[in-house]
Order: C-alpha cells, then structure tokens, then sequence
C-alpha cells in the first residue's frame, strides 16, 4: 500500500462509519438482545446452570462484531459507537447538530440551507469533525493513518 493510501482510507472508513451510525447502533442493540451462552446442564456434576449469570457476563463482554443489514460485518462496533459519541460531544453544540444532519444522509447544501450556512463552511465543519474523530479512532486503536514499517524508521 502505498504511503498515503493508508490515512486516507482511514479517513474513508470513518466518514463510512459516522454515515453508519444508526445502523450500527440497531445492529449492536439486536446483538444484545439475542440469546446466546450455553444454558443447558452437561453430564458433569460440577457444572451449574446458571442463565442469569451467562446473560450478565455475556451482556458485560464487548462486542467483537456486528453485521450490519447490508451484510457488512464491523468490527468492536461498541467501541466505534463510542468515538462517534466523543466526537459530537467534542465539537460545538450547533457544528454537532449540523454533522448530524449531514451524516444522516444529507447534501452539504442542504446542510447549510438547513443550518444557515454557506457550503464552504460545511466543508469546512466536516473536514474538521472528520479530524477529530479519525483521531478518537487512532485513540481507541481502530484505525492507523501510518503504516507500521513507518512507525520503526
């Protein structure tokens, strides 16, 4: 892969993930809700069944994939869910509204017509929310915007 393919396409699979958003949140919350664990006894006399305690464990366990209805399969969906949320919680109030909007599917233009602003300024909001939460994702270790051979030169 070229040098900078790899912090474009994080770039792309963030803007891919903040469009996703309610999907995202409906896949993880199905996940949840579906029975999962062994809940039947074994042959064993040691063995207890315990249902409630393997729903409570398996509810306190991270994710570590979701499929969204698309068919496409995330990865550690909570932890996107969470830099998504950091990332409107770090941005003004009415930026935040305005991305929301945009990434609900939404035109630049008729962001700004919405939200009273020029399609520059759009741009200009996106690029900078992008930044921020491409940079939550390097935090939290889902994406890399430089390959590792170039981390050790």
């Amino acid at each position: 892969m070229k040098k900078h393919e790899i912090r474009k396409n994080a770039y792309k699979f963030v803007g891919k993930i903040l469009s996703n958003q309610h999907s995202i949140e409906r896949a993880v919350k199905e996940a949840r809700l579906q029975p999962g664990g062994h809940s039947g006894g074994g042959g064993g006399h040691a063995f207890v069944s315990d249902p409630t305690a393997q729903q409570a464990v398996r509810l306190a366990m991270e994710l570590k994939a979701v499929t969204l209805d698309d068919g496409w399969t995330l990865r550690w969906p909570e932890r996107w869910l969470k830099v998504v949320k950091c990332a409107y919680e770090n941005c003004y109030p009415y930026e935040a509204r305005a991305m929301r909007y945009y990434y609900d599917g939404h035109t630049a233009v008729r962001t700004g017509e919405q939200y009273g602003m020029d399609q520059s300024t759009v741009y200009r909001i996106r690029a900078e929310f992008l930044h921020l939460a491409t940079e939550l994702a390097c935090q939290y270790g889902l994406v890399r915007v430089v390959s590792d051979e170039e981390l050790r030169a």
